[in-house]
């Protein structure tokens, strides 16, 4: 049985259903039971509960040969730093109390330190800790920026006729889809191909600029002349929390920004086992563009 922690959201959900098709036995954990259905109905175990609650998570991974870890953020929460530890600690007790032999954390590009890297400096903290414990097999994925963070700019372009963030325009860096994310962790759930302490970069196709993708997006949704505005950090972190970030949540992803325009979140070395296959010109016409057209 393999436990997935966040199984209800991009990256936990596809990997429930990969390893369901291969026909493991898969505890599914989240808040939600509505979210889990899906999964339920695929023959996933539904285990609703809190994250951050060390004793449940000590129940739903009884018996685990394996689990999957991931921290989410909540967007309003006042200390973003204490409620990632909150959760970070959780997992680490329910592990050693369940004597789990093989974690799959889902990391970050940049999990390799918490100096300048915003909302990411929360998982660094977990991989030290994760690094900590003894007799445990933990591979540390570091995926890169998620192609699907661009959802979140559908309501700009719709309502401003503009791209933006506090990321440098002409900054180039790699880019990533979930389902590549999912497909590897699925891979090494089902094998356990990994001993001791280790971690595997995952960087996408290639690196893009804002730029770039700001124009595969326009042509993508029928505006060719779609731009890219930089915007201050203080104008981001004034936009994020207008839209209802906490302003403790606002600093982490304004921090995450500039993280990526020194190059603190490209530590990662490209490779064959470090690239995934999509693209972000196949992700704007086949995914993005629907998304667009469904808001």
């Amino acid at each position: 049985m393999i436990a997935i922690v966040g199984a209800s959201g991009r990256i936990g959900s596809k990997t429930t259903e990969a390893l369901l098709a291969a026909g493991k036995k898969v505890r599914a954990i989240a808040r939600h039971a509505e979210k889990l259905q899906p999964l339920v109905e695929k023959g996933a175990e539904a285990w609703v509960g809190d994250s951050a609650d060390a004793a449940f998570l000590n129940k739903a991974f009884e018996g685990a040969e394996a689990v999957l870890l991931i921290i989410s953020t909540d967007m309003q929460v006042p200390d973003v730093k204490a409620y990632q530890d909150s959760i970070g600690l959780a997992q680490i007790e329910a592990v050693k109390a369940q004597g789990v032999k093989n974690v799959l954390f889902i990391s970050s590009q940049g999990g390799h330190t918490e100096e300048k890297t915003g909302i990411v400096a929360g998982v660094a903290r977990q991989e030290q800790r994760l690094h900590a414990l003894e007799g445990v097999n933990v591979l540390i994925l570091r995926p890169t920026y998620f192609m699907e963070n661009t959802f979140n700019s559908i309501g700009m372009i719709k309502n401003m006729g503009i791209n933006g963030s506090g990321i440098k325009g002409d900054r180039a860096f790699p880019v990533i889809a979930s389902h590549d994310i999912a497909v590897v962790a699925a891979e090494k759930l089902l094998n356990l191909p990994f001993e001791g302490k280790s971690h595997l970069d995952l960087l996408g196709a290639r690196d893009y600029t804002l730029q770039e993708m700001t124009q595969l997006i326009g042509a993508a949704i029928g505006k060719p002349e779609l731009p890219y505005v930089e915007f201050s950090y203080a104008d981001q972190k004034a936009g994020m929390m207008q839209y209802g970030m906490s302003e403790s949540v606002a600093d982490a992803f304004v921090g995450l920004q500039e993280g990526i325009n020194i190059g603190q979140l490209s530590a990662g070395v490209r490779d064959a086992a470090s690239t995934t296959p999509t693209t972000f010109e196949w992700f704007a016409e086949n995914v993005f563009k629907h998304v667009y057209q469904a808001v």
